[in-house]
């Protein structure tokens, strides 16, 4: 499972609208609203199509400016069953 913490950096004064509409994401988790201006998320999926997916629906909430990846990790759950560690097979 894919997980990635992300900051997202914000134009002066969309901070808080920004977290608001990142909450309603599934996957999303808001961490933190920073005096800066930046909003701290950790995006959770299944795939890593799917994590993608959901920092580029990050991308375009109005008043986001970038999208950093700070720590991304993520593990096959199928190594049990003979997969490999780092294979996504989305």
């Amino acid at each position: 499972m894919p997980i990635s913490g992300v900051v997202l950096k914000c134009t002066p004064g969309a901070a808080t609208s920004v977290a608001e509409r990142a909450r309603l994401l599934p996957g999303v988790e808001v961490h933190a609203v920073l005096p800066d201006g930046q909003v701290v998320v950790v995006i959770e999926a299944g795939t890593v199509k799917q994590e993608a997916e959901r920092a580029m629906h990050l991308q375009d909430i109005e008043g986001v400016i970038s999208v950093q990846v700070a720590y991304h990790n993520f593990e096959d759950e199928t190594t049990e069953q003979g997969g490999g560690y780092g294979i996504d097979e989305a």
